[in-house]
């Protein structure tokens, strides 16, 4: 072992440095572009039928043939929430029974927005979102979902999503 007074026989940062440039040439022009160049905002890609996506944590679900509109107005808060289920606490069995029964209820109130709250996980064994991934796929399995969002920050954020469901026939 090398005390802390011995210098290591490798090379330094420094010297790494100037090796690596040793063979560089300065050039004595002045051809550089000195005017910013102006550039176009690339369009974002076409939405498919069915919009989804997770950046990050947060969901996104449109059902084909629904207005992108609808999802905006959604992800805006412009629905207000007619009602919210918490699944806190529960298992991914018991929380699939309760959300089906949820929507089935809401929509036979004539529901048109609702509110999930599945937390974030990070309680879960490995801080994996359990319950979260369960009701993702259970409100696209739904018929009555048309869309839903991860909520807005001031709402719960990625730990809940709101819905948007299909009027029942006997409340249009």
């Amino acid at each position: 072992m090398k005390s802390r007074d011995q210098k290591d026989d490798a090379p330094g940062d420094e010297e790494l440095f100037e090796q690596a440039v040793a063979d560089v040439k300065q050039l004595h022009h002045k051809l550089a572009v000195t005017k910013h160049v102006r550039t176009s905002r690339v369009p974002a890609p076409p939405a498919s039928p069915e919009v989804t996506s997770e950046f990050g944590e947060e969901l996104r679900f449109l059902r084909p043939g629904i207005q992108t509109s609808s999802l905006q107005k959604l992800r805006r808060g412009h629905f207000p929430i007619e009602a919210t289920l918490d699944l806190h606490g529960l298992t991914s069995a018991e929380a699939s029974i309760r959300l089906q029964s949820f929507l089935q209820q809401s929509q036979a109130a004539g529901r048109s927005a609702v509110r999930i709250i599945h937390g974030k996980g990070y309680g879960s064994v490995g801080r994996q979102p359990v319950l979260k991934t369960r009701v993702q796929q259970l409100l696209r399995e739904f018929p009555t979902v048309l869309a839903f969002c991860s909520a807005r920050q001031k709402d719960g954020g990625t730990g809940a999503v709101d819905v948007l469901l299909r009027k029942s026939k006997s409340s249009r």
